[in-house]
């Protein structure tokens, strides 16, 4: 099961994760995409899984609550966003690793900050569903390196993303500031 959970926008370019999807169904014919998320794409994206045939590889879910998204992530083997364009780390590739998935991701410096190409996960071209389709198909066949990149990605978000530990670093920042406020 691959997944993404970026909105059907143009700026999270699911057109070229569609695109990927035959050339992965011909290696993985029973390889499943989980496409989470809403927006103005959904019937374009939809009819394009169509035109390419691979519908039925293909579920589209429309928006999902947040408390559901953990069981999609669960259920999933390999989290993917074609994003144009990020800043910073995205909420979803953030969660994605924190379940313990292997990610893919398009080129960005911040994707870059948190994403160690071919060491915790992929980072691809952007517009490019074939070297997207090859990733992928590399990762569904190879259960340990899905392993070692997801075991990676959850060390990651733990050290550099808990919420406990950025939050106390905010509770500091917001105690000094008042501190300078009334001792100027």
């Amino acid at each position: 099961m691959i997944i993404s959970t970026r909105n059907l926008k143009l700026i999270y370019n699911i057109e070229t994760l569609i695109h990927a999807i035959p050339e992965v169904v011909k290696k993985v014919p029973d390889v499943k995409f989980i496409i989470v998320g809403s927006g103005f794409q959904g019937e374009a994206l939809q009819s394009l899984a169509k035109y390419l045939k691979v519908d039925k590889n293909t579920i589209f879910t429309g928006r999902v609550s947040e408390s559901d998204i953990p069981q999609y992530y669960a259920s999933a083997d390999i989290y993917v966003s074609t994003s144009l364009s990020d800043a910073g780390i995205a909420a979803s590739t953030a969660e994605a690793m924190a379940c313990g998935l292997p990610v893919i991701v398009t080129e960005d410096p911040d994707n870059r900050d948190w994403i160690n190409d071919g060491v915790n996960g992929f980072v691809i071209p952007v517009k490019n569903p074939d070297i997207l389709a090859d990733r992928i198909i590399e990762l569904v066949k190879n259960e340990n390196l899905r392993k070692e990149f997801g075991r990676l990605n959850r060390e990651i978000i733990v050290e550099r993303n808990n919420y406990n530990t950025e939050m106390g670093k905010m509770e500091k920042e917001y105690i000094r500031l008042v501190s300078k406020e009334a001792h100027p």
